[in-house]
């Protein structure tokens, strides 16, 4: 039986081998993302307005250190808002690294958006 090593997070332009055109749909697709989950974020965790919120910061053992009921608010969150259903087998902790792997992942998932 074959098994999918895939990584989860690896960009869909990385894995269909994308030319220059296809990376800057995919880079707008991530910055819209990334802009995307940190709304969420922000919301559901309910930071003021003025909080920064970089690409890289650690959501797991980081500054705001996202404990499991968290990171289950942030997963809902983002399935509502994608309307995505993200199964178990697919996420784990790399994906909650920082922002950036976080859309990586959700990118990673493709449509429906």
């Amino acid at each position: 039986m074959a098994t999918d090593n895939a990584d989860p997070l690896q960009s869909q332009a990385a894995r269909n081998g994308s030319t220059s055109a296809g990376n800057k749909a995919t880079m707008a697709e991530t910055t819209e993302t990334v802009h995307r989950i940190k709304s969420i974020i922000q919301t559901s965790l309910k930071f003021d307005t003025g909080t920064e919120i970089a690409n890289d910061m650690p959501l797991i053992g980081g500054e705001f250190d996202l404990d499991s009921l968290d990171i289950l608010l942030v997963i809902t969150s983002i399935e509502k808002e994608f309307g995505i259903r993200i199964r178990d087998e697919k996420i784990d902790r790399k994906a909650f690294a920082t922002i950036q792997t976080l859309a990586d992942f959700v990118d990673s998932l493709g449509p429906p958006r």
